[in-house]
């Protein structure tokens, strides 16, 4: 099971007339240029940021796509979903999701939008140990990316939120409109 969609499926690739890049892709406790339980190892991580993708990091280790990352988010292991709840809060309340998808497609915004209200982005910050600035701004970039695209690894499953952890990453992919999209 893929999380992003890279065009995998597509003989041609990312040549393929109905497959569309991420602008920007969310690395997030993964590190597919080593290691993937798919055996789909991340060679296209590195062809679609020549391409012009941007890359954001968050794990608590520099490895080499954090490096060259646009924003490597250095989270304290195991406060993923703190961060990822705080992400809700900002694009909820700054009404940066998609309104037509969330409408169309979603059940439970207003349940998922007064939970998160405690999850503003200084406790995120102070529970992440990251700056506040970097949990808005990444956000925001996450909510205005054209089919924004996370690409988490096996760190989500053994996270001890690991159930909230993922429930608000897949929230953030719905709220934004980022479910089916090439």
């Amino acid at each position: 099971f893929w999380i992003a969609d890279v065009a995998q499926h597509f003989p041609d690739r990312f040549d393929h007339e109905g497959w569309t890049m991420p602008e920007v892709m969310f690395v997030w406790g993964n590190n597919p240029l080593i290691a993937n339980s798919d055996g789909f190892f991340g060679h296209w991580v590195i062809d679609l940021m020549k391409r012009g993708m941007k890359l954001v990091t968050v794990d608590p280790k520099v490895t080499w796509l954090a490096s060259k990352s646009e924003l490597h988010l250095r989270v304290r292991p195991g406060t993923d979903a703190a961060l990822a709840c705080a992400w809700l809060n900002v694009i909820i309340n700054e009404d940066l999701y998609d309104h037509e998808f969330v409408e169309k497609w979603t059940t439970g915004f207003d349940v998922i939008a007064e939970h998160v209200q405690e999850w503003t982005a200084e406790r995120a910050a102070e529970i992440c140990q990251i700056p506040v600035e970097d949990v808005i701004g990444s956000a925001r970039l996450f909510a205005s990316g054209n089919c924004s695209a996370i690409q988490w690894g096996l760190a989500f499953d053994q996270n001890m939120s690991a159930m909230a952890l993922n429930l608000a990453a897949v929230d953030l992919m719905a709220i934004c409109g980022n479910i089916d999209t090439p």
